[in-house]
């Protein structure tokens, strides 16, 4: 039996760990971190997500796009068959302003994303049904995940299956995550899914660039029909409008896009921005006979976190030096919806060592 530890309590460690076990029963597996779901800190990534699946794969980046595949039909199953997970089907509504597709010199082909075979539903939305000042919209069968809830389901599921986790110090080096399975012995592999963090421990080599990038969303009492997004706001490249209705209600606002900003305190006048556009393209919002909203925009938290980005995407592989070391990390925006994704990548990994070892007995 094969004893594995998981560096990291993230999306991506969680869910990696309980593929893992699902693909090979014998696997030992304890999954180690000094943050886990229902903490809160700006370096612990996934409780600040909104999250839904809504792929930034480009039509070229055929990686990516078989990376998140697999999230895309996982998140319709779970959304159908457990409502314990926290994730419902709802339509996903993206638009884009005349200022957006004016700077593209009007090629609206642009804006058609590579899943339109893909996903469920998928449909060009009639111009006359547009908003005023939108230019071009396309929607589909969505989901919206409740991060806190899936994160504690994914606990629930990595426990009931029989692996463990464990809190325990920020580790300096490598090497020293291998001490902390939960047999006393030292683990054979190592899997780094550690974030933001993954690439800043000693032994971690990466010559790809690691950085964070900042975003801030709104966690607001009021209901929205579906999801949407809206892109192209003239001066302001790195904001755009999101919404997220969620299953138990309230709705996520959002948001931006901020690289080399690390300020984790909340930025008023965006604040003021995502509530005004939201307004607009969502009236519904601050409408009593819908849902009983509030006929204001009522904030419950002001959520500032830090997307994992890798330069070149996700790393997924057999570390150069350390053979026992597999990493996972650096997915950035994508981390809920390349999951599963992700975590197949390093299940087949997992079982190509696991062959090689078999042949040396």
């Amino acid at each position: 039996m094969a004893s594995v530890v998981v560096l990291g309590a993230g999306v991506i460690g969680l869910t990696t760990a309980l593929e893992l076990k699902r693909s090979n029963a014998k696997l030992d597996i304890t999954i180690v971190a000094d943050h886990l779901p229902g903490d809160i800190d700006h370096t612990y990534t996934s409780p600040f997500a909104g999250a839904n699946w809504h792929s930034f794969a480009t039509p070229e980046d055929k990686r990516l796009q078989e990376i998140d595949k697999p999230g895309y039909k996982k998140f319709l199953q779970l959304a159908a068959a457990d409502p314990r997970s926290g994730i419902w089907a709802v339509d996903n509504l993206s638009m884009y302003t005349d200022y957006e597709v004016t700077s593209n010199n009007g090629n609206y082909r642009k804006f058609v994303p590579w899943f339109k075979d893909f996903v469920d539903g998928f449909e060009i939305v009639d111009k006359s049904k547009l908003p005023e000042g939108i230019a071009f919209a396309h929607k589909f069968k969505g989901v919206v995940i409740s991060v806190h809830t899936y994160l504690n389901y994914l606990v629930q599921q990595n426990k009931e299956i029989g692996n463990v986790i464990k809190r325990i110090p920020q580790i300096h080096h490598i090497e020293d995550a291998r001490k902390f399975h939960s047999s006393g012995k030292k683990a054979d592999y190592v899997i780094n899914a550690a974030g933001l963090n993954a690439s800043k421990i000693k032994g971690v080599e990466d010559k790809k660039f690691n950085f964070p990038v900042r975003g801030q969303v709104l966690l607001v009492k009021n209901n929205a029909k579906i999801q949407l997004g809206v892109e192209g706001f003239p001066g302001l490249p790195n904001e755009m409008l999101y919404m997220m209705p969620r299953k138990e209600g309230g709705t996520i606002i959002g948001g931006c896009f901020l690289e080399g900003n690390t300020s984790v305190s909340e930025d008023k006048e965006l604040t003021a921005r995502i509530i005004k556009r939201a307004i607009k393209y969502a009236p519904e919002l601050v409408d009593p006979n819908y849902k009983n909203n509030p006929s204001k925009i009522e904030i419950v938290k002001v959520n500032v976190g830090f997307r994992p980005f890798r330069e070149d995407g996700a790393r997924v592989e057999v570390d150069k030096k350390y053979k026992w070391l597999i990493h996972n990390y650096g997915a950035g925006a994508g981390g809920y919806q390349g999951s599963f994704g992700l975590s197949k990548l390093v299940v087949d990994i997992m079982e190509k060592e696991l062959s090689k070892f078999k042949s040396k007995l």
